[in-house]
């Protein structure tokens, strides 16, 4: 009986093997690597253009927005879509790395066998391997704190090979954003508008609302960079938003009429953006419009 076990829990071991041999040994593709992290970067940049529509329209706080827009950053960064060119060289390391890995699995079989001569019993084995019975805790607000600052400083890791790199800079913004070091934040966003943000609509919005929040108005610098903004999209979503608030704080009522009715144009007809949207415009059609 103990051998015939024995036999067979080799057999399997040499199975696992083979499928875990596979993919560590063969070739790396370094031009798919690089469309796939090209594809994770759209897709990142669609997800956050979704959540900046939310919160312009209402249906996400500001603490929600943070919290979502966050956690987008943690999943782009762990896929490895913003990995510095030099990755590639890891890459062909990494195949090394598998070489080893695959000679420590093969050495299992023997060591699972040597467990088990030990032990004595099968149903030792197994209830060694059973894993424990409590859950995982849920996360707590310092466990995310932690989670997020270490994410700040892998950021700043990268851009210190890659100091050109503008998505990182932008990732880092909103991260120091959802620390709410407003300060930082605003450092990391300049050093964006100076690798190509000045170019980007979404940079853009995304700095003049960091200074916004630390000086408390939109006027100021926050409005030219949303002019700028405009100039590059006329139909940028948190752009037109803001030159409509930007507008109404400063009492001109019809210019704010102007730019949310252009807004709503943009956003679909039946979403919940737009219904906010119009119930914003029926609110300023009960004032009279002033020039």
């Amino acid at each position: 009986m103990n051998g015939l076990f024995l036999i067979f829990a080799l057999a399997l071991c040499l199975l696992a093997l083979a499928f875990v041999a596979y993919p560590l040994l063969r070739p790396l593709r370094d031009d798919g690597a690089a469309s796939g992290a090209a594809a994770n970067r759209a897709v990142h940049r669609d997800r956050v253009r979704e959540l900046d529509q939310d919160l312009v329209a209402g249906t996400l706080t500001r603490a929600q927005y943070d919290l979502a827009l966050a956690d987008l950053e943690r999943e782009l960064l762990d896929s490895g879509a913003l990995a510095p060119a030099g990755d590639r060289e890891a890459g062909r390391r990494g195949r090394l790395v598998g070489a080893s890995a695959i000679a420590c699995i093969a050495g299992l079989p023997f060591a699972a066998m040597g467990i088990y001569l030990g032990v004595g019993h099968a149903e030792a084995v197994f209830a060694i391997a059973e894993p424990p019975p409590n859950s995982a805790p849920p996360v707590s607000a310092e466990s995310r704190q932690r989670e997020f600052r270490m994410l700040v400083q892998q950021l700043q890791g990268r851009l210190a090979e890659e100091p050109a790199d503008l998505e990182s800079w932008v990732l880092l913004g909103r991260t120091l954003v959802f620390l709410d070091d407003l300060a930082a934040a605003e450092r990391a966003f300049r050093e964006a508008m100076n690798h190509g943000g000045e170019r980007d609509p979404d940079v853009l919005t995304r700095y003049a609302d960091v200074l916004a929040e630390r000086q408390g108005e939109l006027a100021g610098e926050p409005a030219a960079l949303i002019e700028r903004a405009l100039a590059l999209d006329p139909d940028h979503p948190e752009g037109l938003w803001m030159a409509g608030s930007l507008a109404f704080q400063s009492g001109d009522e019809a210019r704010a009429r102007r730019h949310w009715e252009r807004l709503l144009g943009v956003l679909p007809p039946e979403s919940r953006e737009a219904e906010i949207i119009r119930g914003n415009l029926a609110e300023l059609a009960a004032t009279p419009a002033q020039g």
